[in-house]
């Protein structure tokens, strides 16, 4: 998929929900009805969350039979600090 805007996927990121999805999913892959849980949020909420998500690349899914699993999909890493993207917005938020 070309991102003919690639600011709206940064956009994307600029949700408190979706931000949290991603940390839920750092711990380890997770349904719907997981992530729901781990965030207290509803599932269409979280569904069209993962949506976007998806759509930009941040996160994918495995289907384990009727279910869908999310995981991390974004492996960027920056060479000198060898961390991905969302370990350095933590630590910027952390420090500022």
């Amino acid at each position: 998929m070309k991102l003919e805007y690639p600011h709206k996927c940064l956009n994307v990121l600029g949700n408190e929900l979706r931000i949290n999805i991603i940390s839920s999913l750092k711990q380890k892959p997770k349904n719907v009805s997981e992530i729901c849980s781990d965030l207290n949020q509803e599932q269409s909420k979280v569904s069209h969350s993962l949506k976007q998500l998806k759509k930009c690349n941040f996160v994918d899914y495995t289907k384990e039979g009727k279910e869908r699993i999310y995981h991390i999909k974004s492996k960027i890493l920056i060479q000198k600090s060898n961390k991905n993207l969302f370990e350095l917005i933590e630590e910027h938020v952390k420090n500022y």
